[in-house]
C-alpha cells in the first residue's frame, strides 16, 4: 500500500492548525499583561485560538475518521 502525500500534507496542516490554535490560547495571557486594558483584543484572541484548534480538530477527524464518498464506477 502506497503513502499518499496529499494525506500526510494535509494530516500535518491539521496538526499545525491545532498547535497554533493551542499555542495562541496559551499564550494569550502573557500578551494580556503588555496591554491590561484592551478587552476586544482578549476576547479576539482566544477566539481566534479555539477557532484554529476547532478546525485542526476537525480536518484532522475528517481524514482519518470522516465516512469517505466512493465514486461508483461508470459503465
Amino acid at each position: 500500500m502506497a503513502i499518499d502525500q496529499g494525506k500526510t500534507v494535509q494530516t500535518v496542516w491539521a496538526v499545525v492548525l491545532m498547535a497554533m490554535g493551542v499555542g495562541l490560547c496559551f499564550k494569550t495571557p502573557y500578551a494580556v499583561r503588555e496591554s491590561p486594558d484592551s478587552g476586544f483584543l482578549n476576547f479576539s484572541r482566544y477566539l481566534i485560538g479555539v477557532l484554529l484548534a476547532v478546525g485542526g480538530v476537525k480536518k484532522f477527524y475528517n481524514l482519518h475518521f470522516g465516512k469517505h464518498k466512493e465514486i461508483p464506477p461508470e459503465e
